[in-house]
């Protein structure tokens, strides 16, 4: 379209150049018409290889539309240095209307396994292991932004003279977005909002069975997993061990509690599992309790740790799990995904980690109250995001 004193050209699919030969000197003009001889090209060519019947970036899924405003867009342009941030910019806002329009479909399978990928130290958490590759959404935007990004400078020297458009996607384009990552790296969560909001650690001395068992159900679980919103975790589920499943590994036997007494089972011990995912997730007030019970017998060499940085010495802070009549569930009651993180390595000495990442107001408290005696029992009360809960311990000792 052009007037007598306005040209515009369209420009890839998000935004079109105005240029007024009255406000822009001739070598300009001249620099930007070299530029866009090779643009107008392509741009030529995706045209009529496109389906002209849906706009090229139209995304409309269970009723919401998931886009990026032209002004929002414009600002992001012009406050990046690089294409890179540009491009970053772009894609988190992208999972932010997702998120917010209750998009269920990241990707829930266990991030990269391995211990130690992302990692819990001073009220504050650090991503060591990022996640590479494309995903449907990097390959989306890749596909639009690929001529674009090898003269990024130069089109922000005219970024007054670039008219955008939204981003929107395609129904088409939701079909391919697979695997969609919520975050890769330490400032996709950082800029999602999200922050270390309760953790557990301990020193690891335990016989080698019970590390080898706590080792092992981390690994099946996935050592960083998303919980989505209204999804209920069931923890005995989680690091089930399957023959027919690869990627899955299997326990040994050790000692276990078993009523009143102690016994020989196989995956003995995995109740440090489930106590170290109570604790680790106890002062985050995302979610609900669905399951959960504690033991009848206090072991404290073996469920005394560090939560939220203070040591806890006083009992009631544990849990037990023994599929299929005992298990440990929690329900996300947010509507945003829940980041937990299961870290060991198995070593001698190393630190055991359980922690969530999630947003501020997720926050919560715990404060020991007090203890009493029931019958034969010693009884411990907790006060917990605000509610007093009560366990008793036949025995409390050391295993």
């Amino acid at each position: 379209m052009c007037n007598k004193s306005k040209m515009q050209f369209p420009f890839f699919a998000f935004f079109t150049l105005s240029i007024n030969p009255m406000k822009i000197s001739k070598s300009i003009i001249i620099s930007l018409s070299l530029l866009l001889w090779g643009w107008l090209f392509g741009f030529v060519w995706a045209q009529q290889n496109t389906d002209q019947s849906v706009p090229i970036l139209t995304w409309t899924i269970e009723e919401h539309i998931y886009q990026i405003n032209s002004s929002t867009l414009s600002e992001y342009f012009s406050t990046s240095p690089s294409f890179e941030q540009f491009y970053h910019k772009i894609r988190i806002a992208l999972i932010k209307s997702l998120m917010e329009g209750g998009y269920s479909g990241f990707n829930n399978e266990p991030y990269p396994k391995g211990s130690l990928s992302i990692i819990a130290q001073s009220w504050d958490f650090k991503v060591v292991k990022n996640i590479e590759g494309d995903d449907g959404l990097d390959i989306f935007l890749k596909n639009n932004l690929s001529g674009f990004q090898n003269y990024f400078e130069s089109i922000q020297k005219s970024v007054a003279l670039l008219d955008f458009k939204n981003i929107e996607i395609t129904t088409g384009t939701y079909a391919q977005l697979w695997a969609l990552f919520m975050f890769k790296n330490e400032q996709d969560l950082r800029d999602l909002w999200y922050e270390l909001i309760s953790w557990k650690s301990r020193t690891n001395t335990d016989p080698d069975y019970r590390k080898h068992n706590i080792k092992t159900a981390f690994n099946n679980i996935g050592n960083v997993r998303l919980i989505m919103p209204d999804e209920t975790f069931s923890l005995a589920r989680e690091f089930h061990y399957s023959s027919s499943n690869k990627g899955s590994r299997p326990y040994v036997f050790g000692y276990a509690t078993v009523g009143a007494g102690v016994k020989m089972v196989y995956g003995g011990w995995l109740c440090g599992v489930a106590t170290a995912f109570f604790q680790g997730t106890l002062t985050n007030l995302w979610f609900e309790l669905v399951q959960y019970r504690a033991h009848s017998i206090y072991y404290r060499n073996l469920y005394e740790a560090e939560i939220n940085g203070e040591y806890i010495k006083d009992p009631w802070l544990d849990a037990t799990v023994f599929a299929p009549k005992l298990d440990l569930k929690v329900k996300n009651i947010r509507d945003y995904p829940i980041v937990a993180v299961f870290n060991f390595d198995g070593l001698n000495w190393s630190n055991e980690q359980v922690f969530t990442l999630s947003k501020a107001q997720d926050r919560g408290s715990f404060e020991y109250i007090g203890t009493y005696k029931k019958w034969s029992s010693s009884c411990f009360t907790w006060k917990i995001n605000g509610e007093d809960r009560t366990n008793c311990y036949t025995h409390v000792k050391n295993f």
